[in-house]
């Protein structure tokens, strides 16, 4: 009722002791479930701009790629990343959709923005 600070009034004097678990039943190998991946929260707000900006490492062999993305709600949201020699705007585009940080309608524009981004720096 009062927020955090009645709960420091009860401390407890000892630990808690947990059961014990004398050992563990072998499980069948056939049974046993392969781990599923977390499903990804899905980004719902839609981007209404996006800078990009492209500088050389200091050792002038690797790119490293700063996204800003402004979405309906008025959140920036700055990605980074070092990209590799076989990277392309699309497959970088799908990966942001599927890890959930654009929304699946923005996927071809981004696409063509990274696109027209890697021209322009590359050049």
């Amino acid at each position: 009722r009062n927020g955090i600070y009645p709960l420091m009034n009860f401390a407890v004097s000892r630990p808690h002791a947990l059961p014990r678990v004398l050992s563990q039943p072998q499980e069948d190998p056939q049974k046993a479930k392969t781990p599923t991946p977390e499903p990804f929260d899905v980004e719902t707000r839609k981007v209404v701009q996006m800078q990009c900006n492209m500088e050389l490492n200091e050792d002038k062999t690797q790119w490293h790629l700063t996204l800003l993305l402004i979405l309906e709600d008025k959140l920036h949201r700055q990605l980074s990343y070092d990209l590799l020699p076989t990277d392309n705007s699309k497959d970088l585009a799908t990966e942001l959709v599927h890890y959930g940080f654009i929304h699946e309608d923005d996927c071809e524009k981004l696409a063509n923005f990274l696109e027209n981004t890697f021209h322009k720096y590359r050049s």
